[in-house]
């Protein structure tokens, strides 16, 4: 999504290092006006287990139902199925966000989607990312660490 800004993520993302690509297509869905949306590339995120930069995948692929009015969004609502208000202009990049934020890991970390393990994964600058609790692997008395402070 080159030039847009997906403000919205700002706060969740490592850096703007990341390439979304789009493609929303007008559909009718059950005899309905509908938007088929799908999404992919990778964001940079935060990993909560070791703090350092990752990469996320990002695989969307949804239909979204067009509705006239607030009645045919609650007849969405009670088949289960996304819809948005209809309208003349259609901020795409908004909604693409939208897309985004629903699919956002709650506590994203390096093994997820098979990814490799923390500290293990390459930075946007290609170094690898350290540990921030590696110093204190030292300190434990099955690496060599004094087993002061210990009660078994």
């Amino acid at each position: 999504m080159q030039g847009d800004r997906l403000t919205r993520l700002d706060d969740s993302l490592v850096d703007r290092a990341g390439e979304v690509s789009y493609e929303v297509r007008g559909i009718l869905w059950d005899e309905k006006p509908a938007l088929e949306l799908k999404i992919g590339g990778w964001l940079m995120v935060r990993c909560l287990r070791c703090l350092g930069p990752m990469r996320w995948p990002v695989q969307v692929e949804n239909r979204i139902r067009l509705a006239r009015d607030d009645a045919d969004l609650d007849v969405a609502d009670e088949e289960g199925v996304d819809a948005i208000q209809a309208s003349q202009e259609l901020n795409v990049a908004e909604l693409v966000e939208d897309e985004l934020l629903l699919q956002w890991p709650i506590a994203p970390r390096h093994d997820m989607h098979g990814l490799t393990q923390c500290g293990a994964d390459l930075t946007a600058g290609g170094a690898q990312a350290i540990h921030p609790f590696a110093a204190l692997e030292q300190l434990s008395p099955r690496r060599g660490g004094t087993e002061q402070g210990n009660q078994d």
